[in-house]
């Protein structure tokens, strides 16, 4: 399948800046990433191209998701500047860039359903999976609004999707999605992070599992400190696609967070170049058999510029089709612990799940 695939930009976002010490480079990632893609001449390809958003974020979409104590407070902190909390600084303006991203994302999901684009990526300037649906004195880990579900609902209110299955490729537990999905059918929230017990927002339990009409829904598999790519994929294969072709969703929201890498400042995942290929292959070949290969991806975590931008780069070549995408990789050999623990994981989920998903794990 010759997949159109569009990179979502607007300029104003390149603004945005956490400040100087911050681990957040957003703009230096993104121009990395893109002169990557220049140079491989991915965007000289045909079915590739750079989409200008235009649609922006109203306050009716947010409070779709959010209270409107959150609004209230990023607007008024952007007027000057200011701290959301300890992790998350509000530089002037960012009220308003928070608008444009979410409204890109928003955007990108509008035009993956109409059949515009196939795959719609969207390199972030800031996160969205911590934001809850209010802030309590929690961090928000570098995020403002949860974009991810800003965007699912409002596909949802146009009709454009009923399903979308949201997979967290991200090193942290995106906990805001969590909570707000989490007694919620119509959507499945499935992360692959580093075990809460090591690492922030300190949540993602593999027995949190959804409530009510959502009991079943939420998917978590909490992986060791030291996991490397035979035990993620391993986890993804398991568990990612028996569930993805038994739920059959309109969309495929992946966040793909390149702090996973092994050199991340922040995290203690040890994944090589090689797995993001795999990954983004095992994406596209899903994608095309269960959903018409809509897949929207935002661009996530990741805090080791060069890294991420090429790991950024890699995952979207495989799926602007790039077959010859290869890489000079560092070898990681998993510790046998790392492997049983992974291991077991996986079986704790199948048993906690399988009441919900009967005969997917025969």
């Amino acid at each position: 399948m010759k997949r159109r695939l569009g990179i979502l930009h607007r300029e104003e976002l390149l603004q945005h800046s956490f400040g100087e010490l911050h681990p957040f480079k957003g703009r230096e990632r993104h121009e990395v990433y893109m002169k990557l893609l220049r140079e491989n001449r991915i965007l000289e390809r045909p079915n590739v191209r750079v989409v200008e958003t235009s649609l922006v974020a109203t306050e009716e979409d947010l409070l779709a998701v959010h209270d409107r104590s959150l609004l209230d407070a990023i607007k008024f902190l952007s007027v000057r500047g200011g701290w959301l909390d300890g992790d998350t600084p509000v530089p002037p303006g960012t009220y308003e860039r928070a608008l444009i991203q979410t409204g890109g994302v928003m955007q990108g999901c509008e035009m993956v359903l109409k059949g515009e684009l196939n795959v719609a990526v969207q390199c972030a300037m800031f996160g969205g999976h911590h934001a809850t649906r209010s802030h309590v004195g929690k961090s928000f880990g570098f995020c403002y609004f949860n974009q991810e579900a800003v965007a699912i609902r409002y596909v949802q209110r146009k009709g454009l999707a009923s399903k979308v299955f949201v997979l967290d490729c991200d090193a942290h537990h995106g906990n805001g999605i969590h909570e707000i999905f989490y007694e919620d059918p119509s959507v499945l929230y499935m992360s692959l992070h580093q075990d809460p017990r090591t690492l922030y927002p300190g949540t993602g339990r593999a027995e949190e599992i959804g409530e009510g009409e959502g009991r079943g829904f939420t998917v978590n598999i909490p992986l060791p400190p030291g996991t490397s790519n035979q035990a993620y994929l391993k986890a993804l294969k398991e568990l990612f696609l028996p569930l993805f072709k038994a739920f059959k969703p309109d969309m495929l929201f992946l966040l793909l967070g390149a702090d996973t890498y092994y050199s991340d400042p922040l995290t203690s995942l040890d994944l090589t170049m090689s797995c993001y290929i795999e990954v983004a292959r095992l994406i596209a070949s899903a994608s095309d058999e269960i959903c018409e290969g809509r897949v929207m991806i935002e661009l996530a975590g990741g805090y080791d510029v060069e890294a991420a931008a090429r790991a950024f780069y890699l995952a979207t070549a495989v799926l602007a089709g790039v077959e010859e995408v290869s890489v000079k990789d560092d070898v990681i050999l998993e510790d046998k612990w790392v492997l049983n623990r992974v291991d077991d994981t996986i079986n704790t989920v199948k048993r906690l799940l399988s009441p919900y998903w009967p005969g997917v794990w025969r």
